[in-house]
C-alpha cells in the first residue's frame, strides 16, 4: 500500500466509496468507511492544534458526473483531494434536493469528519446539520457572512475570471464576428461568467457582437430547451457558442454536433465524451475545486475552518481553460497573458448578478 507523510502524520493512500442515493436513502452510510488499510487504530478523529484530524470526508451532490458540469467537477475534485491528502472519501451523487438534512446527517453519522455539500441549495440544511452534529460542512456560493467557526464555510467560484479568458478564446476564433452565450438558468455564477466573457471578447475586438439567450429561469436540466436555444443563437450568426447548463448541456451539444463551422465553449467540466466530433470543442472553462477542498480540510485540522471563504479562481488554479487542439499557440499566449493580469489585479472583470446587468455589460463594451 502506498503511503506518505503530511504534517508529521502517517497517511495512507485514498479509498473511495461511491453511493447511489434513492428516495428512501436505502444505504447504510455508516458502513461505507472502514478505517484506513484495515487498521482501525488510526481511524478515530484526534484533536490537533485545536482542530480535528480528517481521515475521511464526504461529498454530497444533487446529480452525478454525467452532467459534464457542476456535479462532475465536484466529484472529480473530491477524488483528487483525497488522493493528494491520502485520506478516504465517500461520494454521494444523485442526492437531489429533498430531505437533504437527512442525507447530510446520515453522512455525518457514517463517520465523515468533513462534508462538502455541493449545491447552493444545500446551504440552509447544511448549516442546521453542522450545528447539530458538529461536523464542519463546506457549502457553495455563499458570502463570508454565512461562515460559522468550525461549522460552516463556503467555496466561491470567481466565474467572471474564467469567462474573461473564454471571451478571449472566442474572439480570436470567430470568423462571423458573432459569438453567443446560452444560459440554462438565472444563476449568479452564469451571470458572472457571462459578463466576464463579454469583456474578454471586447478586449480583443470591440466590433464583435455578443449574443445572449436563456433557456429559462431554472432550466438547469432542460436538454430539449437547451438544444432549441442553441439552434436559435447559431441561426442568428454565432459561430462560437459558450453554453452554461448542467443537464441542459446535453441539448447544447446536440445542436453543436448538428451545426457546421461552429465551435463550442463548455463550462465547468469536460464535455468531450458528449460530442461526436471532438474538434468542435474550442475549450471549456474548467472549475477545479481541489485547491478549495484541500485548503478547507487543512483548516479543519488547524481549527480555523469557518473563518474564511475558499476561492475557486485563476490564481489558485481553480479556474482555467481546457487545452484542446483548437486552442492555437496565439490563443494560448493571449489567455496566459490575461491570466497574469487577473492575478496581479491589472484586469478585473465585472461581476454581473442579473440578466439585466449582463445586458448592460454587453452594451457598454467595457475594455473596448
Amino acid at each position: 500500500m502506498n503511503s506518505f507523510t503530511r504534517g508529521g502524520r502517517h497517511r495512507t493512500a485514498t479509498r473511495l466509496a461511491v453511493l447511489t442515493v434513492t428516495g428512501a436513502l436505502a444505504v447504510s452510510l455508516a458502513a461505507c468507511s472502514s478505517g484506513r488499510g484495515g487498521d482501525d487504530s488510526d481511524s478515530t478523529s484526534t484533536a490537533a492544534a485545536g482542530g480535528t484530524e480528517v481521515t475521511q470526508f464526504a461529498l454530497v451532490a444533487p446529480e452525478n458526473e454525467s452532467d459534464f458540469g457542476y456535479n462532475q467537477a465536484g466529484i472529480e475534485a473530491a477524488n483528487e483531494a483525497a488522493k493528494e491528502l491520502g485520506i478516504e472519501v465517500t461520494v454521494v451523487p444523485d442526492a437531489g434536493y429533498d430531505n437533504i438534512e437527512t442525507v447530510l446527517t446520515q453522512v455525518a453519522d457514517g463517520g465523515a469528519q468533513f462534508i462538502v455539500a455541493h449545491a447552493s441549495g444545500y446551504g440552509v440544511g447544511a448549516a442546521s446539520v453542522a450545528a447539530a452534529t458538529k461536523v464542519p460542512i463546506l457549502i457553495q456560493d455563499a458570502g463570508s457572512e454565512q461562515n460559522v467557526p468550525n461549522q460552516i464555510a463556503s467555496a466561491k467560484p470567481e466565474g467572471q475570471e474564467g469567462g474573461y479568458l473564454a471571451g478571449i478564446a472566442a474572439a480570436m476564433s470567430t470568423t462571423s464576428k458573432k459569438v453567443g452565450l446560452v444560459l440554462s438558468a438565472d444563476n449568479a455564477n452564469w451571470f458572472a461568467m457571462s459578463s466576464g466573457f463579454a469583456e474578454g471578447v471586447y478586449s480583443v475586438d470591440p466590433s464583435i457582437q455578443v449574443l445572449y439567450t436563456s433557456v429559462g429561469p431554472a432550466a438547469y436540466a432542460d436538454a430539449a430547451g437547451g438544444k432549441t436555444a442553441t439552434e436559435q443563437i447559431i441561426a442568428s450568426g454565432a459561430d462560437v457558442v459558450f453554453g452554461m447548463g448542467d443537464g441542459a448541456t446535453q441539448g447544447y451539444l446536440q445542436a453543436i454536433d448538428a451545426a457546421s463551422n461552429v465551435k463550442y465553449i463548455a463550462d465547468i467540466g469536460d464535455v468531450t465524451p458528449g460530442l461526436s466530433d471532438a474538434s468542435k470543442l474550442l475549450t471549456s472553462v474548467r472549475w477545479n475545486y481541489e485547491p478549495a477542498y484541500v485548503a478547507a480540510i487543512k483548516d479543519v485540522e488547524a481549527g480555523t475552518f469557518g473563518t474564511v471563504t475558499y476561492p475557486v479562481d485563476v490564481e489558485n488554479g481553480g479556474m482555467y481553460l481546457q487545452e484542446t487542439d483548437a486552442m492555437t499557440p496565439e490563443i494560448t499566449a493571449a489567455v496566459e497573458k490575461a491570466s497574469q493580469g487577473i492575478i496581479d489585479g491589472s484586469i478585473t472583470p465585472t461581476i454581473a448578478t442579473s440578466a439585466d446587468e449582463v445586458a448592460a455589460v454587453i452594451a457598454a463594451k467595457k475594455g473596448a
